[in-house]
């Protein structure tokens, strides 16, 4: 990097903590991820810190509320949505990420992956850049899906515009309604898409869903953190043993 792209870069980082004198930045952790994998979470938690961000409780329950001038950083959608719909302002953390000139990038050297955005993502084309600078940044070699960017038809079983199950079922959302049986088939649809190579999400509904179809399907955050390699057998098993258990939340009411 230039020495003047560095500069301009700091201070745009600086800008944005301390503009006007009064602008906090948050961290909203994401309780989805942490259940998904603690050590990439950690990881984050401690970056939050070093840049002397507020970290925020459960963004369901959590009532002390930013400031309007003030701005959440998140990577999960869940957390978005609650947070914009109290009229919290939001950025992702993958745009901070990507901003910040000190960030150390593992290198991946060259390994190649499928991207799947996420359907909630789709009005969000500073999500796609960001991410996709990211994994050049690391030195991955990413593959476009049709289906990708504002076009993105996914978000694990929360929604998936199928062609092939169209009849068989009366909404492209909230698939985990419809049966064990129905989401599974559903689920493999989607990841025999990817012909079995890796997908990185970043999405953790995505990333559970995509192994619940099959697929080799990982979350960004763990690649940023540096916690996949030496783990990746590990974190596929703790996928499916979440996938395993009962979501009340979610389950279709017996009659």
């Amino acid at each position: 990097m230039l020495i003047h792209e560095h500069f301009f870069l700091r201070i745009s980082l600086i800008y944005n903590m301390y503009s006007g004198g009064a602008f906090m930045l948050y961290y909203q952790p994401s309780c989805s991820l942490n259940e998904m994998d603690s050590v990439s979470s950690a990881f984050f938690r401690e970056y939050a810190k070093k840049h002397e961000m507020k970290i925020r409780a459960c963004c369901r329950f959590d009532k002390k509320l930013p400031a309007e001038e003030d701005t959440a950083l998140y990577f999960c959608q869940t957390c978005r949505e609650v947070m914009e719909s109290q009229g919290i302002h939001t950025k992702s953390m993958w745009e901070y990420i990507d901003e910040d000139p000190d960030y150390v990038f593992p290198d991946y050297s060259g390994m190649k992956f499928i991207i799947q955005d996420c359907w909630r993502d789709r009005e969000h084309p500073e999500i796609h850049k960001a991410v996709r600078s990211l994994l050049s940044k690391m030195h991955i070699e990413y593959l476009e899906i049709p289906k990708s960017r504002e076009d993105s038809d996914y978000c694990g079983t929360l929604h998936f515009e199928t062609e092939k199950y169209r009849n068989d079922i009366p909404s492209f959302d909230h698939l985990s309604h419809y049966g064990d049986e129905m989401t599974k088939k559903l689920m493999e649809e989607k990841a025999s898409q990817m012909n079995g190579i890796p997908v990185i999400t970043c999405c953790a509904r995505c990333c559970k869903g995509l192994v619940l179809g099959g697929a080799d399907a990982i979350h960004l955050t763990w690649l940023l953190s540096d916690a996949y390699r030496g783990r990746e057998q590990e974190l596929h098993n703790r996928i499916i043993a979440i996938n395993s258990r009962p979501d009340p939340r979610y389950k279709q009411k017996q009659h």
